[in-house]
C-alpha cells in the first residue's frame, strides 16, 4: 500500500475550518475525516498558532483573523494525533529567506516559512486559500526529495457513487406484469 498523502495547511485553512466558512468548510472537513481514518496526514507549522491572529480584516470587511472565542478550540484541535506539528528551526528559517528572495511573489515571511516547511518535509500538497502568491508556484519548486510540491486548495469531497440498481428487481417486475396480464412466466 502506498504511503498516505501528506497535506500541509496554511493558517488560512485553519481559520476557515474553525470558523466554518461556508465556501471552504466541507473540503477542509473532508480532509479532517481522511486524517481521522488514517488515510491522510495533516501537517502545519507551530508558527500557525500565532499566524491565525491578524490585526485587520479584509478589504471586503471579511474577518481574516481567528476570533478570540475560537482560540482554545483551535489549540485543542491542532493537538489532535492526526496533526503533525513542525517547529520553525534553523533550516526552515534559512530556506524561507532564500525562497522569499528567489520568488518575490511570496511577499510574506510567514508564507516563506510554510513553503519551506512543506518542501523540507516532502509534503505532497500545501493547502492554502492565499491568492497568487503561493498558488502560482504550484509544481514549480522541488521538495527535498526532488519531486515538485503541489500548492492548491484542499480537495473537494467526492460526490457519493450512486447505489447500483439491484440485479433482479427488473426481472421480478416483468414476471409480476406478465402474471397480471394473464400470462405466465416461462
Amino acid at each position: 500500500m502506498a504511503d498516505k498523502p501528506k497535506y500541509y495547511w496554511d493558517a488560512c485553512a485553519w481559520i476557515a475550518l474553525i470558523q466554518q466558512e461556508p465556501q471552504r468548510f466541507d473540503s477542509l472537513n473532508y480532509v479532517i475525516e481522511l486524517a481521522r481514518k488514517n488515510e491522510a496526514a495533516i501537517w502545519t507549522s507551530n508558527f500557525t498558532l500565532a499566524e491565525v491572529y491578524k490585526p485587520y480584516s479584509g478589504e471586503d470587511g471579511k474577518q481574516l483573523s481567528l476570533l478570540p472565542q475560537h482560540d482554545k478550540t483551535f489549540e485543542d484541535f491542532i493537538l489532535q494525533p492526526f496533526v503533525e506539528r513542525v517547529q520553525v528551526d534553523f533550516d526552515i528559517g534559512v530556506l524561507a529567506r532564500k525562497l522569499l528572495r528567489k520568488y518575490p511573489a511570496i511577499k510574506k515571511p510567514q508564507d516563506g516559512i510554510h513553503l519551506a516547511t512543506a518542501l523540507l518535509n516532502n509534503i505532497d500538497e500545501l493547502h492554502t486559500y492565499d491568492r497568487e502568491n503561493l498558488l502560482d508556484l504550484s509544481e514549480k519548486i522541488e521538495r527535498r526529495d526532488g519531486k515538485k510540491l503541489k500548492i492548491c486548495h484542499p480537495p473537494v469531497r467526492p460526490k457519493p457513487k450512486p447505489a447500483p440498481a439491484p440485479l433482479f428487481d427488473g426481472i421480478e417486475n416483468e414476471d409480476a406484469k406478465k402474471a397480471a396480464e394473464g400470462g405466465g412466466t416461462a
